[in-house]
């Protein structure tokens, strides 16, 4: 008698998930009460203008407290929605395998951490040198601002030396896996006791990766010096 009362119990629960639209494996609500849907690999091929009805249809099979948000994840990434007045709103969304840079996403900044190295020409000092950058994205993630670390060697010099500085810089995404930026570096240098600060251009590519991006840079000062960098980002922060 008890499996039976069981059994009736888990029959409308049973009988949602199958409701689904084949684009949703299942669904789970979470310990803070938001509804998770899990996303099929179909789903993730649908495009964006297409989501919302698909969504709809998803939300109208569950028993969602109105107006209250729920998620739509996959592996390494997902959405977040919410029903208002019978229609659904897709208010954020996250990836791990691209930077997002939606211009509605409610994520205003993130912090980061670049580590690479710098070949410096031209100019009349070249060097070498290890770059360290820490920095966070502005503006719903359309520019950044770094604080800027570089522990450089002087071609003709057997000591080291460092540089610290700001870097700012546009990003412009060209597609889910990368994009290019351009913006200025200001560096305060150490020669031979002698401090000075020196003003160039940038303007590199960026190869998103899980977590990070794989980037190139081409550094312009006065004088005909140029530098070309070669790092990796790491978000500290979705």
């Amino acid at each position: 008698m008890r499996l039976l009362i069981a059994a009736l119990l888990l029959l409308p629960h049973v009988c949602q998930a199958g409701s689904l639209p084949p684009q949703f494996e299942g669904s789970s609500v979470n310990a803070s009460g938001t509804t998770i849907l899990k996303a099929a690999k179909a789903y993730t091929f649908i495009q964006p203008v297409g989501r919302p009805a698909v969504v709809a249809q998803a939300a109208a099979a569950l028993p969602l407290p109105p107006e209250k948000p729920f998620s739509v994840e996959w592996p390494g990434g997902g959405e977040l929605w919410a029903m208002k007045d019978g229609q659904p709103v897709k208010l954020d969304s996250w990836s791990d395998l691209s930077l997002p840079l939606n211009p509605k996403s409610f994520n205003i900044g993130r912090w980061f951490g670049t580590f690479g190295i710098q070949s410096m020409g031209g100019g009349d000092y070249p060097a070498s040198s290890m770059n360290l950058r820490v920095g966070s994205t502005l503006l719903r993630n359309r520019y950044d601002l770094a604080w800027t670390y570089d522990y450089y060697k002087p071609a003709e010099s057997e000591t080291y030396r460092a540089a610290m500085g700001l870097m700012g810089r546009k990003l412009m995404p060209l597609s889910p896996h990368g994009g290019w930026n351009f913006g200025a570096q200001l560096s305060m240098l150490n020669n031979y006791g002698e401090r000075s600060g020196t003003l160039g251009l940038v303007t590199g590519l960026n190869i998103y990766l899980p977590r990070g991006s794989f980037d190139i840079t081409l550094l312009l000062q006065d004088e005909g010096a140029h530098g070309l960098f070669a790092g990796y980002t790491v978000h500290l922060t979705r």
